[in-house]
């Protein structure tokens, strides 16, 4: 049997996992965003923007709730989110070397919150869900993308100054 298939959510706990996972995307961005400021830039607003796409995700999960009737599933609003462990010794990126091994472990993040979504939608039953979950999907395949593409362009050159 297929452990995918099997599991299916009811819609408030859908709305629960969909809207608090987000909610901590949210803030692993803004935190990043704060991060990268002093050192790139270029980075810090990249992150910034994938930040904005979790709000504008947040929002189309609160419609979903309201046409369900189940706006308390997601009653908690984003800043109350238990934040990410940070076990680095210093909040701001501090070198080049720093910098890429961040970029790194955002993509892998970017990557697992993908395959969440992917999962949720695999797992849903609710017919108000699905395009909102589809549309994550996909929103979270091109957060990958440019996140790679990003890491891609700006890796190239601080290789090639290393040399």
């Amino acid at each position: 049997m297929d452990m995918t298939r099997s599991l299916l959510l009811l819609p408030h706990e859908q709305l629960t996992l969909a809207y608090e996972h987000e909610a901590a995307e949210l803030q692993r961005y803004r935190r990043l965003t704060l991060r990268f400021l002093p050192r790139a830039p270029q980075t810090s607003r990249l992150l910034a923007t994938l930040g904005l796409q979790c709000e504008k995700r947040l929002g189309q999960l609160r419609q979903v709730a309201i046409c369900l009737e189940l706006e308390a599933c997601i009653g908690r609003a984003p800043g109350n989110v238990a934040p990410f462990p940070m076990p680095e010794p210093h909040f701001f990126i501090v070198d080049e070397v720093m910098g890429e091994q961040v970029i790194e472990h955002v993509i892998r993040a970017a990557m697992e919150s993908k395959h969440f979504f992917e999962w949720m939608l695999n797992t849903n039953a609710t017919p108000e869900l699905h395009r909102p979950l589809l549309n994550f999907v996909n929103e979270k395949e091109g957060e990958c993308r440019v996140l790679l593409e990003f890491w891609e362009q700006h890796r190239a050159p601080a290789v090639a100054q290393r040399a």
